[in-house]
């Protein structure tokens, strides 16, 4: 960030207005009178940074000021509403289109948005033409500006493309300053989102409805998964076209080919909870893809029991989280006696996403939830819970700020996996931006305190990018309940589209260095170099 003029504080700012502008390969910098608009000093640069007074012969340039208006009108219109679609928490006031960029492979257009004395700058790519469609944008700030003092003031003035720079000029109190976008942030956009992806093996989808089944006839979906006696277990949400859901079971010794796969259900609604109501008391406000039942599992061996959470819901009131168990033995035995569920989030609230720890810390059980927007956090002295005793919510995991990809809302995803670089987290997320895709994320959390997040991914690891991922009950949908370590690979499985059974997978060693690497949230700071210019 670069200081290119300074006004003392005998002249005021009031009455004049900034322009930028690039005419043949020459950068300009205009300050016209406000009330008459007039060209009152003139300032030209060849290289964006260092500016020296001149006159204005250039009838292009002279008439900027005039057009301006016109152009940020033109930008707004078409662009400003695809930014934010369908966001209710993403203040449109506080965003602004800075400029777009024509390149070979579209329209680059540039905004910022402020919030909390700190602006954050983004960038998304677009078709060309007058039916602009969506390429791709940054799944996080390409800048970021600030914090800076409340009372100081930070005015955007325009946008220039020399070279092969983007350079964004501010006034901030009686200074113009200079940003330099780093450009490596934009051009190698596609490359470093896909080195973060895990891949997608051809044996997608793993599961899929079957029609001979009543009860998974419509979908199968949001699988738990566990790895036990050399194989990977996997307990999958399951629906039949009356929207009910229940829970199937299926095996694979590889992680990637189903071997086994039960033709009954081996958990199904069975408390008042979690039973549907009577034709026409179904509340379409917690609807979550179904018409009730037991949704979304999770499992956890903790000692020598196998512990499943999951989303009870009856079909009217609030969906909330149910526990479950069952013996080691009797599990690896497929002798379904599972331990009466009970409610362990409180009445009233939409409580989803629980999952277990594995381990005790500090002599207490580790339940992660989440309550919108938060992933919570709670230490409990025992998995057994008396009526009426509730998780609290003790600890949190917020989504970060609007410009990021996990800006909306974030939860857990498969139970955390112990790895010597901390307990891996896998984690779904909703940006403000897209609406109601979901992407997946990874975090690390600390070995001692898993409140604490070491490493937190730059980018999605997985999103919605398949055909089995949108072509479903509800597409743009990765939901991932289940994640299991086979020697040196890491498999999430996930939900496509709330109709498949799906799968992802790494190296675990290689994606374990790529996220204590790059996996952290911050960005270039605003560096300050005193090349000035203190001509008025």
């Amino acid at each position: 960030m670069i200081r290119i003029l300074n006004f003392t504080k005998k002249r005021s700012l009031k009455n004049k207005t900034f322009f930028f502008c690039r005419h043949q390969k020459i950068s300009y910098l205009l300050i016209t009178d406000k009330i008459t608009g007039r060209i009152t000093k003139t300032f030209e640069s060849r290289d964006g940074f260092n500016f020296q007074t001149s006159r204005l012969n250039n009838l292009a340039v002279k008439i900027y000021p005039k057009i301006k208006a016109q152009k940020e009108n033109f930008l707004n219109e078409r662009y400003l509403n695809l930014l934010v679609p369908g966001s209710e928490y993403l203040d449109s006031h506080n965003l602004k289109i800075e400029n777009a960029f024509s390149t070979d492979e579209g329209l680059l257009v540039f905004f910022h948005y402020q919030k909390n004395n700190q602006i954050e700058i983004g960038v998304v790519a677009f078709t060309k033409g007058n039916n602009p469609q969506l390429l791709w944008r940054h799944n996080e700030p390409v800048f970021l500006m600030g914090p800076f003092p409340p009372k100081r003031k930070v005015v955007f003035i325009d946008l220039l493309k020399n070279k092969d720079r983007y350079l964004a000029y501010w006034l901030i109190d009686d200074e113009i300053w200079v940003v330099n976008y780093p450009e490596y942030r934009i051009s190698q956009q596609i490359k470093i989102r896909k080195c973060y992806q895990l891949q997608k093996p051809k044996e997608n989808p793993l599961i899929k409805p079957q029609a001979d089944n009543d009860w998974e006839a419509f979908n199968t979906f949001n699988p738990a998964a566990i790895y036990e006696s050399g194989k990977v277990h996997i307990f999958y949400r399951a629906q039949g076209f009356d929207y009910v859901s229940s829970i199937g079971y299926a095996t694979s010794k590889d992680g990637l080919n189903i071997e086994e796969r039960l033709n009954q259900p081996v958990f199904v609604p069975t408390q008042p909870f979690e039973s549907t109501k009577k034709p026409g008391q179904l509340s379409t406000a917690y609807t979550s893809g179904g018409c009730g039942g037991c949704e979304d599992p999770r499992l956890t061996r903790v000692e020598d029991r196998i512990y499943m959470t999951y989303v009870a819901f009856d079909g009217v009131t609030e969906p909330r989280i149910a526990l479950t168990s069952i013996a080691v033995k009797d599990f690896l035995n497929r002798n379904w006696l599972w331990k009466k569920p009970i409610l362990i989030s409180p009445p009233g609230v939409v409580d989803k996403s629980a999952c277990i720890l594995p381990e005790k810390i500090n002599g207490q059980y580790v339940v992660f939830h989440r309550i919108f927007p938060d992933i919570l956090i709670d230490f409990v002295n025992s998995l057994d819970f008396s009526n009426g005793q509730y998780l609290k919510g003790q600890y949190r995991i917020k989504p970060r700020s609007p410009m990021w990809w996990d800006s909306r809302k974030i939860g857990a995803g498969a139970p955390p996996l112990k790895t010597r670089e901390g307990w891996l987290l896998i984690y779904q997320a909703v940006d403000d931006k897209e609406g109601y895709r979901y992407k997946v994320g990874a975090m690390l959390l600390d070995l001692d305190n898993p409140t604490k997040v070491l490493y937190r991914s730059r980018k999605p690891i997985i999103e919605p990018d398949q055909w089995y991922d949108n072509d479903g009950f509800k597409a743009g949908v990765v939901y991932p309940c289940g994640a299991v370590i086979i020697s040196d690979t890491l498999f999430v499985y996930y939900g496509g589209a709330d109709s498949y059974v799906c799968v992802a997978t790494a190296n675990l060693e290689q994606f374990l260095s790529q996220l204590k690497t790059t996996g952290n949230a911050k960005l270039e700071s605003t560096t300050i170099n005193q090349m000035t210019n203190d001509n008025q």
